[in-house]
This record gives C-alpha cells, structure tokens and sequence, in this order.
C-alpha cells in the first residue's frame, strides 16, 4: 500500500481523505504499532478481530486536514486503548495534535468529567479536583483517565513512518502538559518554540526557586518535594503554582533524529 500511495504522490492529509474508504484507513492504519494490532487480533485487511467486531474507527472527513484513528479492546468500550489525532498545519506540516493510551484494564479515573458531569477536557478547561486527587496518588500524571501502556515511542514511530507516506519528514507535536513535553523529549524531539518556557520552569523548581517555594502543601498538588520528578512538576503546574496556564509550548521530531534536548537532567519520572 506505501508503494501505491507514493505512486499516488499524496501530499497532505487532505489529499489522503479524498481516496477510496478502504485504501484511506489503510494508510491511517499506519499510526497504529504492529504488536497493538496483533495483541488484540485486528486484522489490517478487515480492521476487525476474528469474530467480526469492529475494533477501529477512522474518522477522516474529505477535504478535511485532519483525521483520527481509534483502537478499543471491546466495540462497546468507553476508553481507546489507542487514539491519534492528526492534522496539516498551517504551515504544511503534519501535526501530532493528540495522543491517547489507555490500559483498559487499568482502573479509570474520571477527571474528563467534573462533579456535574461536563466535558473538562481532560482538566483544561474544568477540573474534578477529587478524581485528580486520586488519581495522582496512584501514579498518574495529569490528564490520564487510565494508566498507559508503556507504547509512546512506537507511536512516534508509526508517525513518522505515515509522515513519509505524504512525503514530510518531520512533524509537529503540541504537547498538552508538562510531563507530556518531557516524554517527547526523551524521545528524541525538540523545540520550534517554547523551550525557554521548559527551561525557566526547571530553574524556578531548583531549592530556591520561585516554583518550589510555592509548594507549600495549599492544596494536594502542590506537596513539598512534588518538584524533584517529572509528575510532581505536571501536577503543580496543572495545579497552576506558576499563577498562569501552561502552554506555549511547540515541538517536532525530525525522522531518525534525535534531537538531543534534556530540560529536567536527572529528573525522575
């Protein structure tokens, strides 16, 4: 299929969702690692496990510069194992624009919703202070509803290799959160704008900064020493212990590049 899209000469994901159903949600199954497929029994063909369900959803409006892709274990299922949005920015690139890993087998954590079920946008918009607080106890960072499965670097993997499919070879990721940014670095990508912004927040996390004096235990989030890991940070600033939102904040990766960038050195995750 990638030799027939590069005799095709696609060059956005606009001219992808102008294909055939078929041929498009092959080239979107792209985004999805091999071993995600084969665990769950998703034939690439079918994108249905041997007894007929369903277990992908390709969501790619034509003429539209974005689409999603969505793996769940079970149809019926409230969270994907697996969703990927992408889309073209308005510089021509392709963009990451949102990542999604679940364990569904995990406990779930409901701070997509707040007390009086409304949508918070995984706690950007609105919070579930109590659910964020529980959550945060048992390990998870901000914005998860379950606990991952280990499978970012794949992901990225995948991007990039559905990145040559259109010919780029880079793209842009807008990280939704601190640890988020983190975890893109470790994996090897960088900055087209904001990593001031990353490292101011590691010097006013240093022992006298202004960051760690403002853990001073006011709310859950924001526990003495929450500073010294990658989480920790996550949290208090999701908490807002800066005074502002984080954000600001733009990366990409460069195929089969590192970029070498390391904001928090030593940091624990």
């Amino acid at each position: 299929m990638d030799a027939r899209a590069e005799g095709l000469g696609l060059t956005s994901i606009q001219e992808i969702n102008t294909l055939p159903r078929e041929m498009a949600e092959t080239l979107y199954l792209r985004l999805v690692p091999g071993e995600l497929l084969r665990r769950l029994e998703i034939s690439p063909s079918t994108l249905c496990r041997p007894d007929g369900a369903r277990l992908v959803r390709v969501t790619a409006p034509e003429e539209r510069p974005w689409a999603r892709v969505e793996v769940r274990a079970a149809p019926d299922d409230r969270d994907p194992m697996l969703l990927v949005d992408v889309e073209m920015s308005a510089m021509s690139v392709p963009e990451l624009a949102f990542v999604q890993i679940n364990d569904p087998a995990a406990p779930r954590y409901s701070i997509d919703r707040d007390a009086a079920g409304r949508d918070t946008l995984f706690g950007t918009a609105s919070r579930n202070l109590d659910e964020e607080a529980r959550a945060m106890r048992d390990g998870l960072a901000p914005g998860q509803v379950r606990r991952g499965l280990g499978m970012l670097a794949r992901v990225l993997q995948c991007m990039e290799a559905f990145c040559g499919i259109i010919g780029k070879d880079l793209y842009l990721i807008d990280p939704l959160f601190y640890h988020s940014a983190i975890l893109y670095e470790r994996r090897g990508c960088g900055y087209i704008m904001g990593r001031e912004i990353m490292e101011g927040i590691h010097d006013q996390f240093s022992q006298t900064g202004a960051l760690t004096r403002g853990l001073d235990g006011a709310t859950p989030f924001r526990a003495p020493g929450a500073g010294l890991t990658v989480r920790g940070r996550s949290w208090a600033l999701h908490d807002g212990v800066s005074g502002h939102a984080w954000g600001g904040v733009k990366m990409y990766k460069a195929t089969g590049r590192h970029a070498g960038v390391n904001t928090f050195p030593g940091g624990l995750y």
